[in-house]
């Protein structure tokens, strides 16, 4: 497998996320909503072991299944069947 190009997609995505995370973070200033709630969910990966977090149920869920499919996607790096 060509690794040149995964190290190309590697930082394609993360710019993408960069990206994302600025304008959600713009569009969220510009909004003019007294009422906002702000829900919040994510995942800490310490090698396979996931640290969970979130104060809103649907996020946690989400969070939950991200950590997984994370967890399987390490699992078959770690023993080489995803790169042969």
């Amino acid at each position: 497998m060509n690794f040149e190009r995964l190290i190309a997609l590697g930082f394609i995505v993360v710019f993408l996320g960069v990206i994302l995370i600025i304008s959600g973070a713009l569009l969220s200033t510009f909004r003019d909503d007294s009422e906002t709630s702000v829900e919040t969910g994510g995942i800490i990966m310490i090698g396979p072991i996931p640290i969970i977090f979130g104060n809103s149920k649907p996020l946690i869920i989400v969070s939950i299944s991200g950590a997984i499919v994370l967890m399987l996607l390490y699992l078959f790096i770690s023993r080489g069947e995803l790169l042969r």
